[in-house]
């Protein structure tokens, strides 16, 4: 199970904070994606969207890439 929209861990993916490293193109993309945004923009506002955007797609794709996910989230 994943953790809540409103948990920290979130934040942190989003900003590169806590690495994402992945043999997955997707999770790859969206690390960059993220990072490039973040940097850009480090706004309060950017980062709760990077933020919404990350466990959107975690929360989407769960089932496909759980075992991937098990691991950025320990």
């Amino acid at each position: 199970m994943l953790p809540a929209a409103s948990h920290p861990v979130w934040v942190q993916i989003a900003t590169g904070k806590k690495p994402v490293q992945s043999g997955n193109l997707a999770i790859n993309l969206l690390a960059k994606s993220n990072k490039n945004s973040f940097e850009r923009d480090p706004s309060s506002e950017n980062v709760k969207l990077l933020a919404a955007k990350t466990h959107e797609f975690f929360i989407k794709y769960e089932l496909v890439f759980a075992s991937e996910f098990a691991q950025i989230l320990k």
